[in-house]
């Protein structure tokens, strides 16, 4: 039996909120403490390096990492989000003045209202795309954008007080410009339901004036070794008697008891960037394992509430902003496997074949309708309560079919394009340090050029890298599953579609036909 959160007696916990005036709109209360900390607004690639060395308990197999920073698999990535926290601390263009507080913040944090504020937020999402060409797959700014989602309706909570502990949690990732990762989902074969028949998977096992204890593991943490907090919550339907899982939280990925178990880290086996130039863009994915974990109760969003666990996601702009950043990216990905695609038959002469122009022209095409699909979803926003907007469900659900279904053709598309080329290569660049074995490489590329025949091995290696290698096939089946299980993806499209206005043309042909052929 769950004991009652303190809250509901009025103990005052919360320690995120900046004071402001209270006539605001889904204010919090003007008497919450102000936590003594200086918000940084906008991070930069040094201070988000510095902010992993803070104790957290990351395991690579047996392994308890010291320092993901200094760790040959993570440091690399790291770099890689200190770039993106750099792009947007050097570029006014991706800011706001946030209300609430007068001060330049990221975008990442914005909460919609119109349509343009859509297209700023994409023009934040693209540029943070560009800097891993959308091969970052859940970048800082998706698990934030959810957030802000979340924060445009917060009573989606259910109940007053973590409908406050929501929206101070937004204010804290927004003033502090965090990283954030999340773990949604049960462990793989996990079934959801009462507590009793939920062996593994993250539960509540107590309460007390501290917070809510829980334990157990929740998946799947993409960017858990290398994020500031994890959002954790229930991106599935819940159904009664799943109360014991129904629980919504913000954590600090270095809070006591939270273990981040990662898979292999594909950056720690690397044998050279010219071998292995996507090495750092591997994010890489993580268990994390909850060892009796007190969550504070000013962190709290959702307790023992099926619906509501589920519905911060769905009801709230949170699924549809956060989506939104999943289609940028890939936009940003596809367009870019393309290109080296195409430089590639240029360098192998093979570009210039017809039929082969014919095949870069309708996976063209298909890059276009993605990039069309994408401003189709903000050219008609969808209303929320409060004023705010967020992409077309409609378009956004249709993207994301769409995405699940043809990646796999698309990259199966550049593997044939490569064929064996990537096979035909040395086993890396020391070859290049054997006078023997390099004048051999020369005369395999037939050429007598060092630079023409480097600049061919490099494209070979990168395309490789993109369709064929063991991070390819991570990324590949990433893309299949991005925005759920299929069948998942495809009952939000049946859920969103405008059945009513589709029918109403059929009933109205119907009576028609019937009038002509003058039947009652």
């Amino acid at each position: 039996m769950l004991t009652e959160s303190p809250l509901r007696h009025g103990v005052e916990l919360n320690k995120f909120c900046v004071r402001e005036p209270a006539s605001r709109v889904n204010d919090c209360s003007d008497r919450r403490i102000i936590p003594e900390r200086t918000a940084l607004m906008l991070r930069t690639g040094d201070e988000y390096l510095v902010s992993l060395q803070d104790g957290r308990q990351v395991y690579v197999g047996g392994n308890l990492i010291d320092d993901v920073t200094a760790h040959p698999g993570f440091g690399g990535p790291a770099k890689t989000v200190a770039r993106l926290f750099d792009r947007t601390s050097s570029d006014p263009s991706l800011t706001y003045v946030e209300p609430e507080t007068g001060e330049k913040t990221s975008l990442n944090f914005l909460r919609p209202r119109s349509g343009e504020d859509l297209t700023l937020r994409r023009q934040l999402h693209m540029a943070w795309s560009e800097v891993s060409n959308g091969l970052f797959g859940r970048s800082p700014d998706h698990v934030a954008a959810m957030v802000t989602g979340m924060a445009c309706r917060p009573e989606a909570t259910g109940n007053d007080r973590y409908a406050e502990n929501l929206l101070n949690y937004w204010r804290h990732i927004r003033d502090n410009d965090l990283y954030l990762s999340f773990a949604v989902l049960p462990p793989a074969g996990s079934k959801s339901g009462a507590s009793s028949a939920v062996e593994n998977a993250m539960r509540v096992v107590g309460t007390s004036s501290a917070g809510v204890k829980v334990r157990g593991f929740k998946m799947l943490a993409t960017g858990g070794a290398l994020c500031h907090e994890i959002l954790v919550g229930n991106a599935q339907p819940l159904r009664p008697g799943d109360e014991a899982v129904a629980v919504s939280f913000g954590i600090q990925a270095n809070h006591p008891g939270v273990k981040i178990l990662s898979r292999k880290p594909y950056a720690a086996h690397v044998t050279s960037r010219i071998d292995d130039p996507l090495a750092d863009y591997d994010e890489s994915d993580a268990a994390i394992y909850f060892d009796d974990v007190v969550v504070p109760w000013d962190r709290i969003f959702v307790l023992d509430d099926p619906k509501a666990s589920y519905g911060l996601f769905v009801e709230t702009p949170a699924h549809t902003l956060g989506n939104a950043q999943a289609h940028i990216r890939l936009l940003a990905k596809m367009r870019f496997m393309l290109a080296v695609a195409k430089r590639l038959g240029d360098a192998l002469d093979f570009a210039s074949n017809p039929t082969v122009q014919g095949v870069f022209g309708g996976l063209a095409a298909r890059v276009k309708m993605l990039e069309a699909s994408v401003i189709a979803q903000e050219s008609r926003p969808e209303q929320w309560d409060h004023g705010f907007v967020s992409q077309d469900r409609q378009f956004m659900y249709a993207n994301s079919n769409w995405s699940m279904e043809y990646f796999s053709d698309f990259a199966t598309e550049m593997r044939r394009m490569l064929a064996s080329h990537a096979f035909q290569q040395p086993a890396d660049v020391s070859a290049f340090d054997n006078e023997y074995t390099r004048r051999l490489f020369l005369e395999l590329h037939r050429t007598d050029d060092f630079e023409v025949a480097m600049g061919r091995y490099r494209l070979i290696r990168l395309m490789w890298g993109m369709v064929g290698s063991e991070l390819a096939s991570r990324n590949n089946q990433y893309e299949l599953f991005y925005a759920g299980p299929p069948h998942v993806t495809r009952s939000r499209m049946y859920g969103n579609f405008d059945w009513e206005s589709a029918e109403a043309r059929v009933d109205e042909f119907l009576a028609q036909t019937a009038a002509d052929d003058g039947v009652a």
